[in-house]
Formats: C-alpha cells, structure tokens, sequence
C-alpha cells in the first residue's frame, strides 16, 4: 500500500467512524425518547440504557452506508479544498485508480458490516426484547394478533410424505421457557378433523421435541360427508400429564417470531424460509429479507463510487455544508428506493434477488454518470 493510498483509507475509516457515532448516538437519543413513557413505571433507567443499547448494533448496522458515504464525501471535498485531490490527478492518478485506493477501506468496512448484521445484531435485538418481556412481566403474543401465534405443522413419513397436518395454536411465550395455552388442531386426512389438542404449556426438548403437560386430546369420529344414517359415533376425550409433540415442529420457530425478518441473521433467514418451504407456507417476505440482506453490505461499495463526483469539484462549487446536504439527501434516497423494491418484491412485481440488487445498480449508475459529467467538464 502507498503513502497515498494509507492516506485516503486512514482519513475515510477515521471520518466514517465519527458519523457512524454521531448518527448512532442521535438514534441512541431518539430511542430513549421512545422509552420516556415506561422509565419509572414499567422499568428503571438503568434497564432502559441497557435495552438501547441492546438496539445500537442494529442501529449501526441500518446507517453504515450512508456514514461511509458522508466520511467519504468530507473527506474527499476536504482533498479538494487543499487542492491535494488537484496534486494527485496531476501525478496521474486517474478516476480508475483512484476508486482503486477506495476499495481497500470499502471492503473493510464491508466485512464489518457482514458480521455486525449476522454476528451481532440479531442476537443483541433479540435479548432486548426478552429483557423487555422480562421486566414489563408481559408474554410474546405474536405480531398483532388477539388470539396468539399461529404456525402450520407438516409430520412426514418415512418416505418424506405428509402424513398429518396439524395448525398450532400458542397464546403466550416467554423466551427461553415456555410457551403456554396450546390449541392445536390435527388433520389426519385432507380436509378431515382428527383430533383437537389442548395443552397448559409446553417445553422444548433436544432430545425429544416439544413436551406438552397437562394435555386434553378430543379424537374426533369419521362421518361420511354425504351420510345421512343414524350413528353412534362421538367425540373421546383422553386426559394426559405429558405428551411428546416431537421435533416436526422446529424448536426455534417461536424465537424467531419474536423479530422482524430483518433484524434476522443470513442463517436464521435460510432456515426460517425452508421450513416455510416444508410446511407449504408462504415465505416471500423473508426471501426478500435474506437477499436484501445478502446485498446490503455491497451498498457501501456504491456509497464510495457516489462520492467520488465531490472530489473533483472546486471550492469554489459548494461549501462543505453543501456538499454533506447532498449526501444526505443521496443516502434517503437510496434508503426510500430500498424500500420501493422491497414492497414491489413481497407483492411479487419483482424477483426478490432483482429487488435487492436494483437499487445498487440504480445509484452505482448515476454514479458512473456523474463520473462522466466532472470529467468531461474538467
């Protein structure tokens, strides 16, 4: 590495981190905000600092990009204003090269941002909400939903065929202990009732599955749909302390329920979407999710190419004011055509992988065009 090439990633990793803080605190304060209403009355101030800062890595993760590009953009208008951008064009340092010199801090902190967003941020979201649940003293729910969390259970056969169907019903959770109040409806048949499920709680086991205790199995009888014949036929109900459900039913499904799929990890998305995939359930939401995911980190690559158009502009084309208003304004921008494309994508007007790739393309190119432009004028 040269001594300008020291130069330019000492200066941009130093000035990204400085907005990457500064735009992390404002979120940090806007949080504590947020919690004004519980401190005092449903938790302490020192749990609410503890729960923000759970939050933070999610945070830090959500505005990389666009710190980097606000670093990059000081720094680089900072180049022009000395004239030292000026000195190193006239040494022969072409636009090439010199997005070259870019890319070393531009992986960097690509690499940094793959393992806040599945290392770190996932896992910290989640304990924050269960501190949450923990200290309030309230349950998991499900997301909006009055009657609790519903989720669609396939047992296979030896030969991989669906051999009941069962819809699970849970009204409350607390993570890492239990879940409570089941329903579960089986259907052993297509569009055939064969049992009801009651159970006071549950547990998960490694060895075994789900344990269900203090369970209440109503067997419903086969009638024929066109009978119209007498029959002694009735429901049994069978009253047991423990009952194995088994592991068909994923051990980690309500956890991850917990989160928005996109607060999950790289991994947790691929394994939420095949067992969606299994149960013959929908899971468009989270395969966009997982490529948005996938292809979010890139985007710092594209903030650095965005800003390289700032470089070659005098002082005397904005002040340094300008320049990050700019930036500001290219950073909601890209923020507001991610989303577009992710809402296009859950309605199936685009591919998920086209989604998440579109608004890279979108800004990498208008880059490239700004490019054009300085340089023709120069």
């Amino acid at each position: 590495m040269t001594i300008i090439s020291r130069m330019v990633f000492k200066q941009i990793m130093k000035n990204s981190l400085f907005v990457l803080l500064t735009l992390v605190a404002l979120f940090a304060f806007f949080d504590l905000i947020g919690q004004s209403g519980d401190i005092g009355t449903t938790y302490s101030l020192l749990q609410a600092f503890i729960m923000t800062g759970l939050i933070l890595p999610s945070r830090c993760y959500e505005v990389l990009p666009i710190a980097v590009m606000l670093g990059a953009i000081f720094t680089l208008a900072r180049f022009a204003q000395t004239s030292q951008f000026t000195v190193l064009r006239v040494s022969g340092i072409g636009p090439w090269k010199f997005f070259g010199m870019l890319l070393a801090p531009g992986i960097v902190l690509v690499i940094f941002a793959y393992l806040l967003g599945n290392m770190v941020a996932p896992p910290a979201q989640r304990l924050a909400k269960e501190l949450k649940l923990d200290v309030s003293g309230s349950d998991f729910t499900g997301k909006e939903l009055d009657s609790g969390i519903w989720v669609r259970d396939v047992q296979r056969n030896e030969q991989g065929r669906a051999s009941q169907v069962s819809f699970v019903n849970v009204k409350r959770f607390k993570p890492g202990e239990a879940a409570y109040d089941w329903v579960i409806y089986v259907f052993d048949k297509p569009n055939h009732l064969g049992s009801i499920i009651t159970a006071k709680s549950g547990t998960y086991s490694e060895e075994k599955g789900w344990i269900l205790h203090d369970v209440t199995q109503e067997a419903v009888p086969t009638i024929p749909k066109d009978s119209r014949a007498q029959t002694d036929a009735a429901v049994t109900m069978k009253a047991m302390k423990e009952m194995v459900w088994g592991k068909s039913l994923d051990g980690n499904i309500f956890g991850l329920l917990m989160i928005k799929p996109e607060d999950m990890s790289l991994q947790e998305l691929h394994h939420y979407i095949e067992y969606l995939k299994d149960n013959g359930q929908t899971y468009k939401r989270f395969d966009t999710a997982f490529w948005s995911k996938a292809f979010y980190p890139l985007a710092i690559l594209v903030m650095l190419a965005l800003s390289m158009p700032f470089a070659y502009q005098n002082a005397r084309s904005g002040g340094m004011a300008i320049k990050i208003f700019g930036g500001i304004m290219i950073g909601i921008f890209y923020y507001a055509l991610n989303n577009l494309f992710a809402f296009m994508s859950v309605l199936d007007s685009v591919p998920s992988v086209l989604s998440a790739m579109m608004p890279s393309i979108l800004m990498l190119s208008c880059a490239g065009a700004a490019m054009w432009f300085v340089e023709r004028r120069t």
